[in-house]
């Protein structure tokens, strides 16, 4: 059974409020895991208000997240 990682990433920095523009859907296969290490489903995901700050380049206590 091959799984799929399937992502939506960050393409534009967001100005107001973020638009599907913003970001990209994408998906891969999820990589197999090496020695020691194991794979991880996630099944929930919470979003916390914070994170909008950091899709911003500037300062802050946490680095920016990339593009792409």
């Amino acid at each position: 059974m091959t799984r799929t990682n399937a992502q939506y990433r960050l393409v534009a920095r967001p100005v107001g409020l973020p638009a599907a523009s913003d970001f990209r859907y994408a998906e891969e296969p999820a990589p197999r895991p090496g020695e020691g290490e194991f794979l991880v489903q996630v099944d929930y995901l919470s979003i916390d208000p914070a994170m909008r700050s950091w899709m911003n380049e500037g300062r802050s206590y946490v680095p920016p997240v990339g593009l792409g």
